[in-house]
């Protein structure tokens, strides 16, 4: 233990040997062969940690970057024992260069032992050329994907107009007959045509909905959305229902976004809707509408004070036509949430809620600040032409 306090103790003292130059016999050229040899070899390993440094920090994400540092660390002071070679036939520091060669050999251990243990990990790292065929891949996959969507768009379209051209016809001619003949009929079949009626009107609600469904996402061309005008246009919409119910609504300054308008109006007008349509009886509604700029996204969130949804249905609504109650007591078709889930998994971002029955509810969700939707990357990220 003596002799390692003292080695630490004279660690700069270098009088107890000669410099190298007078330890045996050197000729100017051996001693300068050995001495530019030993410096050429650390100016390479200064080099190689910087590029592997800069390489790091250019290249966000790159996998094992621990590995990379440990490598970087071991090649500098590989070099640092080349470069205390050559000084020492000058300098005889021994103690500084046992104690640089120790801490070499640390670092080369810890390096072997990061190689063995990411070893796997790095076995399943891809080539280039793997990566060029799950590219291909993938961009087959999306124009199936991009041709699928257009087919369903097409045959949403065809399938709304055919549908609905019966159902006017049907309506068409039972407000015919109760026209013509409505002084003919008994009470309960003016009923029945008054139900039917009705009937085929909810029908070609719900086929317009299924295509206004359809349609999100497809509009590729965003512009900048200022989201405090759109909320005031949605409120000059609802002008009538805020009135009737006495419902008020507060929101913070919202930013102004990246975005499709039409998607973005159908997500708030969406939630701001089912605030006024369940709320409590003879309550006034009160909604209010919130932002967080977070790094890379925005969460939003709209709170109500409204029934409240049970815990156990809160992945139930976001599914297109689900209900949780009776339309008799509360009208819609069950695709609002819907829309709105979609909206935002299209722009990539989440959606979710917190409810107590009878307290009220709150939506949260987030757009990202960059917005780039699956049609997006089959436009602008195609790298390699499929021929």
């Amino acid at each position: 233990m003596n002799d390692v306090f003292d080695f630490f103790r004279r660690m700069a003292d270098t009088s107890d040997w000669p410099p190298r130059w007078n330890c045996g016999r050197w000729t100017d050229f051996h001693g300068w062969l050995y001495l530019l040899s030993d410096l050429t070899i650390w100016l390479a390993y200064m080099v190689i940690p910087l590029i592997l440094i800069r390489f790091i920090f250019i290249k966000k994400g790159v996998p094992l970057a621990g590995v990379f540092w440990l490598f970087g660390a071991f090649i500098l002071f590989c070099g640092l024992t080349h470069l205390l070679d050559a000084a020492m036939f000058w300098i005889p520091a021994y103690r500084i260069n046992a104690l640089i060669r120790f801490l070499t050999a640390v670092v080369s251990v810890a390096t072997v032992v990061a190689l063995i243990k990411y070893f796997n990990e790095a076995v399943g790292l891809r080539t280039s050329k793997e990566f060029d065929h799950e590219l291909a891949y993938r961009q087959l996959a999306m124009q199936e994907l991009t041709r699928s969507n257009q087919e369903l768009q097409q045959f949403a379209y065809i399938a709304s107009h055919d549908l609905q051209s019966p159902l006017k016809t049907i309506a068409g001619y039972l407000s015919l007959l109760e026209t013509k003949h409505g002084d003919q009929l008994d009470a309960d079949a003016r009923r029945l045509i008054s139900v039917s009626t009705g009937a085929a009107e909810r029908m070609r609600t719900l086929i317009n909905d299924v295509l206004d469904f359809s349609r999100i996402g497809n509009e590729i061309t965003f512009t900048q959305v200022n989201l405090s005008q759109l909320i005031d246009e949605i409120l000059e919409e609802q002008q009538s229902e805020m009135k009737s119910t006495g419902a008020t609504l507060d929101s913070e300054p919202l930013p102004t976004i990246t975005g499709h308008r039409t998607d973005l109006k159908q997500l708030f007008q969406n939630l701001i809707s089912n605030a006024l349509k369940y709320r409590q009886p003879n309550v006034a509604p009160f909604i209010r509408i919130q932002v967080t700029e977070e790094p890379h996204q925005y969460r939003f969130s709209i709170s109500d004070n409204g029934i409240g949804i049970d815990n156990q249905y809160f992945d139930r609504i976001f599914q297109i036509f689900q209900r949780l109650h009776g339309r008799n007591k509360y009208s819609g078709n069950g695709i609002g949430l819907a829309t709105c889930k979609k909206v935002v998994d299209i722009y990539g971002g989440q959606i979710w809620l917190e409810s107590t029955v009878g307290s009220g509810t709150t939506v949260y969700f987030t757009i990202p600040k960059v917005i780039k939707t699956l049609y997006q990357y089959a436009q602008t990220d195609s790298l390699h032409s499929l021929n």
